[in-house]
């Protein structure tokens, strides 16, 4: 039973979005706590939106990415970095759950007790991170000019399919598959990508994004080039960055690096 219990806490309340986790933290009195980090995430969100558009509403250029842009990127995921070890820490509050499943011996009610008191701080410390995550990349977006969906764009093309980076992870998540929303938004991105390189007389180039998209296991694994290598267009511009791409990449805040949040009457909602 105990196994049970965590693992329908950790897979639906991380997993079914902010809106579960603020009513499990209702329930045990954080709510008025969680209100005012998520209304700032939330507000800082609709301030983004407001002023560089959607993320479905970006075009990616004929060149892909840019130096220019690899390097405003980077001075996002710089203020981001600070909040990796936070994530990391949340994990040490899910190992005592861990260890009562791992044991033949039925736990006790007060190890049971003791053990979902932890989880629930691991809960808490998740809501609280998420929002300041959402809330120092949202700022830090925009004093980049950077849209969300540049900022998409960028993020998956270089840590997932140049990088090979599992999308996803999180605390005690494998990942291994981009969300339904990103995979819809990269789609169309790629296809206006090719037509950009078509435009330009770069119908080579433009066959290869055509034909990643066309690939039968699109569906199945939602991630660009998981099968084939990253364009040139793309390896060549980020190759110089590699060790500050690879070092601005934190594994178990990666589930929330591309959410949304807002707000809907007295609920929150993240995807």
């Amino acid at each position: 039973m105990a196994g049970t219990g965590k693992k329908w806490l950790i897979g639906c309340g991380v997993g079914c979005g902010v809106t579960i986790l603020l009513n499990i933290l209702l329930f045990v009195g954080f709510g008025v706590m969680m209100t005012r980090p998520m209304n700032k995430a939330a507000d800082s969100q609709k301030a983004l939106t407001e002023a560089l558009g959607p993320a479905r509403d970006f075009q990616p250029e004929v060149d892909g990415i840019t130096a220019a842009r690899i390097e405003a990127f980077l001075a996002v995921r710089a203020q981001l970095m600070p909040s990796c070890g936070e994530f990391e820490g949340i994990e040490e509050g899910f190992s005592a759950m861990d260890k009562m499943d791992d044991s033949d011996e039925e736990p006790s009610a007060g190890e049971i007790i003791k053990g979902l008191g932890k989880v629930m701080g691991s809960v808490k410390g998740i809501v609280m991170e998420m929002s300041a995550v959402l809330e120092i990349r949202n700022t830090a977006l925009l004093q980049q000019q950077m849209s969300l969906g540049e900022y998409t764009w960028i993020y998956i093309l270089t840590y997932n399919s140049w990088l090979e980076y599992k999308p996803n992870t999180g605390v005690e998540d494998e990942g291994g598959r981009l969300s339904g929303r990103s995979a819809i938004l990269m789609a169309d991105f790629m296809e206006t990508h090719a037509a950009r390189l078509e435009e330009a007389g770069r119908s080579v180039e433009a066959d290869l994004w055509r034909q990643d998209l066309a690939r039968k296991d699109w569906d199945e694994v939602f991630v660009p080039f998981s099968t084939t290598s990253v364009p040139e267009e793309i390896s060549l511009v980020l190759e110089p960055y590699r060790l500050q791409l690879e070092e601005s990449y934190c594994p178990p805040m990666s589930q929330f690096d591309l959410d949304q949040i807002k707000k809907k009457g007295m609920s929150f909602h993240s995807n």
